[in-house]
């Protein structure tokens, strides 16, 4: 790790160890907004971190952006700070102006502002601003900011009690930059974003089962000095591992991409292969991980008094969203298959 992206780890280590405590998780949780968290993550730069220093940003990449996701999983961090991350950045690109406060992002294609109905928009009903797609021709798409006037915001929630609300944006203004993008980018990231989310929250949960392994005491000795907690523990540790480099290797594919990148697997110089499969890998993960240390924890780990809970339930929420791991599979193998004659072999030792 290079020393800047140290210094950003230590530095989001420390803003979130100081603001951030199971007991906030669980107010926020209950639906009070952690304004002092989030002022405090503006004030640090966090959601500007992929812009130029001219937007006020810090001229960072995307390697830098992973150290703030993979805090912010480890964190249970209730905010929609990876996705106004995102926004900004596409935003910036676009030619747009960046709004200050949460941003929000509409993963599915935007047809048009008048009375659009939005399902299960992340953060729906604190963010100022959505950022969302309009599809052009081909698989090409313009950049939309829509200003929170007029909206009408049902509240709804994923498993990690999180916002995912549905928005009707009735006469939302709607301005649309020039500069078109894939029209999978905010899949594409955001399921990249999630990765890095995840590999945070596997952290956690392994960094939990760890240590109470080595305090639980039944028999008369610490249960993880019996073999087969070792071996369960040893499998999670594995599957972290897995995880954080398949992560990792994805982040730096995103930083070395250009901007033109059109969310291809296979096109040279792309992230879509690496994203694709870093969500498959780290997918894989969120399902064998929480159950593995739910079996540590026993019945205390699914109380809501314990904080397992807050990092299991995430696993399970961000695994389902910006497409399940064997959505991305299917994805990958049937671009193999059709559009690459089956030959994976070149594509895998390309990269």
């Amino acid at each position: 790790m290079s020393d800047a992206r140290s210094l950003i780890a230590d530095t989001v280590e420390r803003l979130f160890d100081d603001l951030l405590d199971p007991d906030g998780v669980a107010r926020a949780e209950n639906g009070t907004w952690p304004a002092a968290l989030w002022a405090a993550t503006e004030e640090a730069g966090l959601t500007r971190a992929l812009l130029r220093g001219d937007h006020g940003g810090a001229d960072g990449d995307w390697l830098d952006v992973f150290e703030i996701a993979r805090a912010a999983g480890r964190h249970s961090v209730p905010l929609p700070l990876v996705e106004t991350i995102l926004a900004a950045w596409l935003l910036e690109r676009a030619g747009l102006e960046i709004p200050d406060g949460p941003i929000g992002l509409v993963p599915h294609p935007i047809e048009g502002a008048r009375a659009t109905r939005l399902e299960r928009v992340p953060w729906g009903r604190v963010v100022g601003h959505l950022v969302g797609l309009v599809p052009t021709e081909g698989s090409s798409a313009r950049v939309a900011c829509l200003a929170r006037e007029g909206w009408v915001v049902s509240d709804g929630q994923n498993l990690a009690l999180d916002p995912r609300d549905t928005v009707t944006l009735g006469q939302a203004p709607l301005a649309l930059g020039d500069h078109q993008v894939a029209s999978n980018t905010i899949v594409l990231y955001g399921a990249l974003l999630r990765c890095g989310q995840m590999t945070g929250a596997l952290e956690r949960i392994l960094d939990q089962s760890v240590g109470y392994a080595s305090e639980r005491i039944q028999f008369g000795r610490p249960i993880g000095s019996f073999q087969i907690i070792q071996q369960e523990l040893a499998r999670l540790a594995g599957q972290v591992a897995e995880a954080t480099t398949a992560t990792e290797i994805a982040f730096r594919a995103a930083s070395e991409a250009g901007e033109d990148a059109r969310g291809r697997i296979g096109a040279k110089g792309d992230p879509a292969f690496e994203i694709a499969c870093a969500k498959i890998v780290v997918g894989d993960a969120a399902e064998l991980g929480p159950r593995i240390a739910h079996q540590v924890h026993g019945a205390i780990g699914f109380t809501y008094e314990h904080s397992l809970h807050f990092s299991t339930r995430r696993l399970w929420a961000w695994r389902a969203e910006f497409g399940l791991a064997e959505e991305w599979a299917a994805h990958l193998g049937s671009t193999v298959q059709n559009e690459l004659g089956g030959e994976i072999w070149p594509l895998v030792t390309s990269r």
